[in-house]
């Protein structure tokens, strides 16, 4: 056993040197702070031109609100009153066609696609994937869609950097938790709306903002033991060998010894076979074996 332990430490460090998963580069850091002034969302900054209404059922297929709403929409600010119409004309498209939704071809993009494009992918479907940190219930301001509240969810991105997308969901799954410090992988495809301005602990600071129907939730597993792959099996069959052994000679010791019987001996019939002599004859057979004859034969003769 002591050999066989000190070849296990040995393997598993061999193992963890030179076999090892190399580390992951750690993503660029994305300057998120806003570099302009913060903007007040009571006060209306929209500048509203009369021009024929757009009906909402001529929304192009794949922008989730109308271009003419869209053009409203302003990047690094926070929600403003011009915001709304292309905001609600992007609930009203999650909630009365989820088939669309689904059935898109989606492109997966990254947190620095959306940052640093915001045009781009404004009002257009996208794919994130990430861990949801936090989730609230949000009242929806006053509003003729009869639209109560939502959900604000801060996700971490898959991959990188340490900083937050903004997703609001219309709904989420049955049994998702709620809480300030949460954990929770999830999928979203969503329409991208803007790069939204936030007070953080020490500045504004900027985050693309998706709107979804609900997450596609992948909660997290229970992780296995950070322990060496190698070090282990070598333990368990070791174990096993060491049980195995114990176990056959538990049962080798408790296995019936069978001894051969042996038949009496009936000395009766074994006397019988056997001829006696008296001492002379006994002689003259012993001095005639010595000149080379047959004592038996003689006795014949004599018979």
């Amino acid at each position: 056993m002591p050999p066989a332990i000190v070849l296990v430490l040995v393997a598993g460090w061999i193992e963890r040197t030179y076999f090892g998963k190399p580390l992951q580069p750690t993503p660029p850091q994305v300057d998120t702070v806003s570099k302009s002034e913060w903007i007040d969302r009571t006060v209306s900054d929209a500048v509203v031109i009369e021009a024929d209404p757009e009906p909402f059922e001529g929304v192009a297929e794949e922008l989730g609100a109308s271009p003419r709403a869209l053009q409203r929409v302003r990047d690094d600010t926070v929600f403003r009153s011009s915001d709304d119409e292309a905001w609600f004309q992007i609930w009203m498209t999650l909630r009365s066609d989820a088939n669309r939704v689904e059935r898109a071809a989606v492109r997966e993009v990254s947190f620095a696609e959306l940052f640093g494009q915001p045009r781009s992918f404004r009002g257009r479907l996208v794919k994130i994937r990430g861990t949801i940190h936090r989730l609230q219930r949000v009242a929806a301001p006053p509003n003729q869609f009869n639209i109560e509240g939502y959900w604000q969810a801060w996700l971490e991105p898959q991959d990188g950097p340490a900083s937050p997308i903004v997703v609001y969901f219309l709904n989420i799954p049955e049994g998702f938790p709620e809480g300030m410090n949460i954990r929770e992988p999830v999928e979203v495809v969503g329409y991208f709306f803007k790069r939204w301005a936030y007070a953080a602990t020490d500045t504004v600071r900027l985050a693309p903002l998706v709107m979804a129907r609900q997450p596609i939730w992948r909660p997290d597993l229970p992780k296995a033991s950070d322990v060496n792959a190698l070090s282990t099996y070598a333990l368990i069959t070791m174990g096993a060998l060491v049980a195995l052994t114990f176990f056959g000679i538990r049962l080798a010791n408790r296995a019936p010894q069978k001894v051969a019987r042996q038949e009496p001996i009936d000395l009766t019939a074994t006397l019988s076979n056997i001829e006696l002599f008296s001492t002379s004859q006994a002689l003259q057979r012993l001095s005639e074996t010595e000149k080379g004859i047959d004592p038996d034969q003689t006795e014949e003769k004599l018979q």
